[in-house]
Formats: structure tokens, C-alpha cells, sequence
């Protein structure tokens, strides 16, 4: 199994506490992988770096930037998202574009997104055994992730299509109908 997450690595982009998830779920999860795709963020070099120390004797793969998003995307079974960003995340969007069910921390809009128990799982922020216990879950069901990739990539293209947004703005800010 692939989980993937793809964020830069800065502090607010919480990736300590996906390790410490992975950590906890050990052996309850089936031979997996957690692919990391994005570099340090400027002025995180060192964050990055105490990161992939922490993360010794874990299977993980750093990929660094990564220019097709899409194509990493297709090689995940899972996307998990636990950063703390403002608003809307667009990581989150992207990988329930995808098919992918999303496991995220309930911050921001992530919760507005992926709606517990249907598109993915939404744990408390700063809880990494909830996290592990979402992470197990799907990890242990591929057709549980099927129904939910399913349903997010439905959800994504019926709520947050670019197309279907612009409309809606248009209408808030001009009148337009």
C-alpha cells in the first residue's frame, strides 16, 4: 500500500506527526509506504533535515519537488493531509480529484472537504493515535478506500470544479446568474 502527502517541508505542514502516526500504527498497517513529495521550504532546511532523522527505520521515500502531481497521485492508494493551512486546501482538492481518500486533520476548511466517513477520515488535529487509527482503517480495507476514492473524486468534481467556482464568484461579485 502507498500513502502519499504532498507538502514542503516546514513546521506548519505538521509531517512530524504523520511519522508518529506511522509509528503507531507499526505492524496494524499491511506493508506500506509513505511517499513525501516536496522539498524544505526556505528558512526550514534544518526542520527538514531533524525530519528525516526522525523518520530513520520508517518506510518512507523523500521525493523531493515533484513536477507531475498528477501522475504521483496515480500511484497512491491513500493521500494524507495533517498540515494546519488557512482556508481551503488545495492538497487536499487535488487528491480527491484524484480518486484518492484523504485522511486529514480537522483544520481549516479540511473538514468542509472531505466529510468523515464518506470521502476519507477527519481526525483531531494534534493526535497522532487518532491519525494511526485512520491510517489502519483504510490501510486494512482496500475496498473501503475504492468507495471512498470514488465518492471524493464525485465530490471534487461536483463541488469544487474550477469552472463551477469561477460561476459562483461571478454571481457573488457581479450579479451574473
Amino acid at each position: 500500500m502507498v500513502i502519499g502527502t504532498a507538502a514542503r517541508l516546514s513546521p506548519q505542514r505538521k509531517l512530524e506527526e504523520l511519522l508518529a502516526a506511522l509509528r503507531a500504527a507499526g505492524d496494524r498497517l499491511p506493508p506500506c509506504v509513505l511517499r513525501i513529495a516536496g522539498g524544505p521550504e526556505n528558512g526550514s532546511e534544518e526542520y527538514a533535515e531533524q525530519l528525516r532523522r526522525s523518520a530513520e527505520g520508517l518506510p518512507i521515500e523523500w521525493l523531493g519537488e515533484i513536477q507531475d502531481l498528477a501522475a504521483f497521485h496515480r500511484e497512491l492508494d491513500l493521500f494524507a493531509m495533517i498540515s494546519e493551512p488557512a482556508g481551503c486546501p488545495n492538497a487536499s482538492l487535488e487528491a480527491m480529484a484524484a480518486g484518492l481518500p484523504v485522511v486529514a486533520t480537522d483544520f481549516g476548511g479540511a473538514a468542509e472537504q472531505i466529510v468523515d466517513c464518506e470521502f476519507g477520515r477527519i481526525v483531531p488535529r494534534g493526535d497522532a493515535a487518532a491519525l494511526a487509527e485512520a491510517l489502519v482503517e483504510l490501510g486494512g480495507d482496500a475496498e473501503l478506500r475504492l468507495r471512498y476514492g470514488r465518492a471524493a473524486r464525485r465530490r471534487a468534481e461536483a463541488e469544487f470544479d474550477v469552472r463551477r467556482m469561477v460561476r459562483d464568484y461571478r454571481g457573488v461579485l457581479l450579479g451574473d446568474s
